[in-house]
């Protein structure tokens, strides 16, 4: 696995994880304090935007 392919899979991880948060109505927290809904969607949408530039290089490199 590549160095892509693994950025790949934990953008994804934190993506799902970000996102159930988001729609289970669930409280994020970092060492013991709880982060705003806000920051965890600017938090998903920032993945998002990076998972679509290692998608874009990963189909690249097939091609």
């Amino acid at each position: 696995m590549n160095k892509l392919d693994e950025e790949f899979e934990m953008l994804m991880d934190e993506i799902k994880f970000d996102y159930e948060a988001l729609a289970c109505g669930s409280t994020v927290t970092m060492d013991g304090k709880a982060i705003p809904n806000s920051q965890v969607a600017v938090s998903l949408a920032k993945n998002a935007s990076r998972l679509s530039e290692v998608l874009y290089s990963l189909e690249e490199m097939e091609d």
